[in-house]
């Protein structure tokens, strides 16, 4: 009789142990009618600790303000994780949140506000796994409940008050707010009222022309993307500007007084043109492995620069972006040679380093009576196809296109870790057309 009993518990203890392991995670994001934000998660099995699946650094420990002082944020294998200060097991937990405008290290801001009391936000910052995030987990169920007034955007779709869908891969940007997305021809957009008249029409003027240049060479999209532009005040004197693409979408925000004061349309135009770049990149575009960001930020800028030279009919500014990327390039790798141990450091090498490769293969596709844009769209026909958004694709769709010794050298540079990057970005700068990489 014992030992029946020995084994009832057993069982009980795998199927327990099993429960733990294969509970899903609910998160309900409440935007209350004063303008505050909370999130809850809730386990529908008791777990130990719950992490969230993009961290890109440890600001939740000081913007997110767990209610509850049974709870604390903590840093395991490079994912930040909250659990129970006496490590027992828990079903649920809530957090306030400082909906402002912070700019995270290669991951989107997780709030965006617009001036009239609107939000965009992230639903990828709010991605959370039983125990430990391990890759098994894409699908992510999240609810959103707003002012019976407010307009919830989610995948282009209205929705008044409460939403609630099935989220996967990076995410979305979602909206919040009394606003009402306009539809003409190119987007469904969603523009902040407290953008200046100019940069408005900067972007009515410059947007289509941009569209019908990428649609020219990469296709037309089978789908009217969403655009968000939202501006937001800063108190500490910080300013810039941010943009991004997810499925579907565009957005752009400005931050302080000064990056909306005195545009340099030159620079606004590149910024359009980068952003709607990656609109036309395809799936081929979705690199996750953040040390081969290249692969699309890269091409994104190159992709910005001959659509600036050709609408314009200057190349002046494409060449003065190429001398800057040369330098911002070779000078970001100081003695090392490695290029991932360097895009650790600073992703921002990606973009300078990117933009140099790209040419440099522009350079040899010309030669062959072929250029970058065939290139891209052969590398996205693969991943259509069901080849994976890697590196690894890239170059054995590069294969028909260039030179064999073009080829080994591009294959040495994502496969070998011995491969010396910074020798092989300086021949680039030395000598942009002849001899291809």
């Amino acid at each position: 009789m014992c030992r029946n009993y020995n084994w009832i518990l057993l069982l009980l203890l795998l199927f327990s142990s099993r429960g733990i392991a294969a509970s899903e995670i609910s998160t309900v994001i409440i935007k209350s009618p004063a303008g505050s934000w909370s999130v809850s998660y809730t386990s529908d099995a008791p777990v130990t600790r719950i992490s969230f699946q993009r961290s890109p650094d440890s600001s939740r420990g000081k913007r997110w303000r767990i209610k509850s002082a049974d709870f604390k944020v903590v840093k395991v294998n490079d994912y930040e994780t909250v659990r129970r200060v006496d490590g027992k097991p828990f079903t649920q937990v809530e957090f306030e949140l400082t909906p402002t405008y912070i700019s995270l290290p290669k991951d989107y801001a997780p709030f965006s506000p617009f001036t009239d009391g609107g939000m965009l936000f992230h639903s990828g910052r709010f991605f959370a796994c039983p125990d430990l995030c391990d890759g098994s987990l894409n699908e992510w169920h999240i609810r959103i409940r707003a002012s019976k007034d407010d307009n919830i955007i989610v995948d282009g779709v209205v929705y008044t008050g409460d939403a609630s869908w099935v989220d996967s891969d990076s995410g979305q940007k979602v909206y919040v707010g009394k606003g009402e997305p306009i539809q003409d021809e190119n987007f469904v957009s969603l523009l902040d009222r407290g953008l200046p008249v100019p940069l408005k029409e900067l972007m009515s003027q410059n947007l289509p022309k941009i569209l019908s240049y990428f649609a020219a060479r990469m296709g037309a999209l089978n789908f009217r993307p969403s655009l968000y532009a939202s501006y937001s005040q800063t108190s500490d004197g910080r300013y810039g500007n941010q943009g991004g693409t997810l499925p579907r979408q565009i957005f752009m925000h400005w931050y302080g007084e000064k990056a909306i004061e005195k545009l340099d349309e030159n620079a606004t135009f590149w910024f359009f043109a980068h952003e709607v770049a990656h609109l036309y990149q395809g799936k081929a575009g979705n690199v996750e492995a953040l040390a081969d960001a290249w692969l699309h930020e890269g091409s994104a800028e190159l992709f910005a620069g001959l659509s600036y030279s050709e609408i314009h009919g200057n190349h002046k500014i494409f060449l003065s972006k190429m001398e800057k990327a040369k330098e911002n390039c070779l000078s970001s790798f100081g003695t090392e040679t490695n290029y991932r141990n360097v895009a650790l450091k600073s992703s921002k090498i990606h973009y300078s380093c990117g933009l140099l490769l790209f040419d440099a293969l522009n350079n040899e596709l010309q030669e062959r009576n072929s250029d970058v844009f065939f290139l891209w769209k052969a590398f996205n026909s693969a991943v259509n196809e069901g080849k994976p958004a890697t590196t690894a694709t890239f170059v054995e769709v590069s294969k028909s296109f260039v030179s064999h010794t073009s080829w080994l050298t591009l294959l040495d540079f994502v496969t070998k870790s011995e491969f010396n990057s910074r020798q092989f970005f300086q021949q680039i700068a030395t000598n942009r057309v002849a001899g291809g990489l």
